[in-house]
């Protein structure tokens, strides 16, 4: 049986379908004010050439081979199969290509799409940090996302298909664009990628274990904060950057039910978020002495007691909590071989998040001057929380600062490309 015509048809159609992977930016068309950068376009160009390359020879080198023996049944066969797995490669690929679509057609929207563009700069700034595998790391593209938390792809990780994440991809929920003061969430999620960039994901654990051993924790203390390590990293690289604002937006955004706060599972990387409120809490009184975090910190213990915890964890949360200030003279004071000897906050300019100084440069906010000149972006976040606490701006008025804010970052932005 002849079967030339339909197999030559739906080659056809797969090649059409494939070359539409390439056509990413002609299909979304930004406009220039709203565009990412150029070199941006161009390493995500490169990445969807390259996976619509290979599929196009897959199909082509199938339809050579078969068409020189359209008549035999075993070759139509095979060429079946073969365009059978190509789309299934295929999907896949275009999972890749929809995660982008899904992401920049947002910046269609003016004010969004600028917003998003100064997320952009907060991205930029808290990756960008005076080691050598970091000067490497692509500017990073942010979104919104569905659910709850912020999330990050980060740069070369393979989607499903084949082909890599070209740049850190951070998505965040739209809400975040509405209490912009917890954007600290969006650098939790860039410091995942510092923390594998710098081999600190690598290198925590071993350090968290040794130094509890000398501090006299159990084995499953020890246990439980080397595992910890993959999120209290991040959280410390969002402190280094914005200081006590990070601990603010920790104590805001886990306000959660008894049951969540209180939950300690051997399969989640993440702390109860109980322990990590006080970890922050501890990290603002290490570097700054006493201050508002105090007062956090007992509000936390009121609206959370211990006694509420589940009883079957309720002693283990609270021995988990006894060796905080140990966990913290261990992640601030440890110099790690992946950072030349360094400390992670030596990697940050803690100077410009001191309250004195915080304080000093928003001292004339009540007639609308804050003063930003020479703040590296993301330590804005530490001045807009200070004004959040002082309460002497409404919410709403603070949102429209902040809004104001975010688009003059987009707008240099552009500027600079």
């Amino acid at each position: 049986m002849d079967h030339s015509r339909s197999l030559k048809r739906r080659i056809e159609a797969q090649q059409i379908r494939i070359e539409e992977l390439s056509s990413l930016r002609k299909l979304i068309s930004l406009p220039p004010h709203l565009d990412i950068a150029e070199r941006q376009w161009k390493i995500l160009d490169s990445e969807l050439n390259a996976v619509e390359a290979r599929l196009l020879r897959r199909v082509k080198r199938g339809g050579i081979a078969y068409l020189s023996q359209s008549r035999n049944r075993t070759a139509a066969r095979s060429l079946n199969s073969l365009l059978g797995d190509v789309e299934m490669e295929m999907t896949r690929a275009f999972t890749f290509f929809d995660t982008f679509m899904d992401v920049l057609t947002q910046r269609h929207t003016p004010e969004l799409g600028m917003l998003l563009a100064g997320c952009d700069v907060l991205a930029l700034d808290a990756i960008k940090r005076p080691h050598p595998a970091l000067s490497m790391v692509e500017a990073p593209i942010v979104g919104c996302d569905r659910g709850f938390g912020a999330k990050t792809f980060r740069e070369l990780v393979r989607f499903p298909g084949g082909a890599y994440n070209p740049m850190p991809l951070i998505q965040i929920p739209y809400s975040r664009l509405k209490e912009k003061y917890n954007l600290t969430s969006l650098l939790h999620e860039v410091g995942h990628e510092a923390m594998v960039r710098c081999g600190l994901k690598k290198a925590l654990p071993g350090a968290l274990r040794d130094g509890l051993t000398k501090a006299g924790a159990s084995t499953e203390i020890r246990d439980f904060f080397a595992l910890w390590s993959s999120e209290i990293g991040p959280d410390l690289w969002s402190f280094c950057l914005s200081g006590f604002a990070q601990a603010g937006g920790v104590k805001e955004i886990l306000a959660l039910t008894v049951a969540d706060v209180f939950r300690i599972s051997w399969t989640d990387p993440h702390p109860p978020p109980y322990v990590r409120a006080l970890i922050s809490f501890d990290w603002c009184r290490r570097i700054w002495g006493s201050g508002i975090w105090d007062r956090w910190e007992n509000e936390w213990r009121d609206l959370y007691p211990l006694d509420r915890a589940p009883k079957a964890t309720r002693e283990l949360i609270r021995k988990i909590s006894t060796f905080i200030p140990a966990v913290s003279e261990i992640l601030l004071r440890t110099r790690f071989r992946s950072l030349n000897g360094k400390r992670i906050p030596d990697l940050f300019n803690l100077s410009v998040l001191a309250p004195s100084e915080l304080k000093r440069r928003a001292a004339w906010s009540h007639i609308g001057s804050i003063d930003l000149r020479g703040m590296p972006p993301s330590s804005h976040l530490a001045v807009f929380r200070l004004l959040k606490e002082q309460g002497k701006i409404s919410e709403e008025n603070l949102d429209r600062i902040m809004t104001r804010w975010l688009l003059e970052l987009a707008k240099n932005r552009k500027r600079s490309h």
